[in-house]
């Protein structure tokens, strides 16, 4: 069975890319997993004062924004029958989605061109995505 490798961010654009993913998974029997990186929960130290006053807990952000890719993105998946699985970890997107691709012997990544920065379409890839297209090993379905 393959193991398709899907990155995903919180973002609306997630869900179209778990909405492609379905749709190859049901061609090719394929195990999903979904993985949400977090690049970095701290805030800057110029800026925690600000945090405090408002009431920002990053951390509870990037909890809810787990909880969601879990809960709505995975039951995208769930509905098409199709196996998956959640992975959330911390540090840098690229290498670290690369890396589980490696250890987990995946035979394609799927990514969006774009995530939460959502900067349009300005004629690039997103930074994450395109580090992934410049360094896989495998192939790597864009989701426009």
């Amino acid at each position: 069975m393959d193991h398709l490798v899907v990155a995903v961010d919180g973002s609306q654009h997630s869900a179209r890319v778990v909405d492609y993913t379905a749709q190859l998974a049901r061609s090719i029997p394929a195990r999903i997993l979904l993985v949400n990186v977090i690049p970095d929960p701290r805030v800057p130290s110029g800026y925690v004062e600000y945090t405090k006053m408002d009431g920002v807990d990053p951390i509870a952000y990037f909890e809810r924004v787990t909880q969601h890719i879990a809960d709505t993105l995975g039951s995208r998946l769930k509905t098409a029958g199709l196996d998956y699985e959640v992975a959330t970890t911390i540090g840098n997107p690229a290498n670290l989605i690369l890396d589980l691709a490696k250890r987990r012997k995946a035979s394609m990544i799927v990514i969006g061109v774009f995530g939460l920065h959502h900067l349009g379409r300005i004629r690039s890839l997103g930074s994450v995505s395109r580090r992934i297209v410049e360094s896989s090993t495998i192939p790597v379905v864009l989701v426009p």
